[in-house]
């Protein structure tokens, strides 16, 4: 397989591009690093309840992929994994995503966020 150097640079832009534009969804925090082609949204605030924080988030990616756009929920051994980690969805970006994709993927993910948490 013959390496390009270039695909690097432009997932590393798309990473940065989209944990930006998610940086404002209200209700919802970006995790990892800008870098990261994968990457976690997280409850801005807990409900306080473990489960119910998980309904929030899978309702969230259930109306994105009603929409078209998928995203999945970060999941856990729960019964091997000693200290979980809060419910998430995660974000993956793929260097073959357009720039229309991207885009369209950030403001379903923000329309959806913003109906579900409000």
């Amino acid at each position: 397989m013959e390496e390009n150097p270039g695909i690097f640079a432009v997932l590393k832009e798309k990473c940065r591009q989209i944990h930006k534009a998610l940086q404002g969804i209200s209700g919802l925090k970006v995790v990892e690093e800008t870098f990261s082609p994968a990457f976690h949204l997280q409850l801005e605030e807990s409900s306080g309840a473990h489960e119910q924080d998980v309904r929030l988030l899978q309702e969230i990616v259930d109306q994105c992929m009603n929409k078209n756009i998928t995203l999945t929920q970060a999941c856990y051994l729960e019964k091997e994994v000693k200290c979980l980690p809060p419910p998430s969805i995660q974000v993956v970006v793929t260097v073959e995503q357009t720039e229309e994709e991207l885009e369209r993927a950030v403001s379903t993910i923000k329309e959806v966020a913003q109906v579900v948490l409000l």
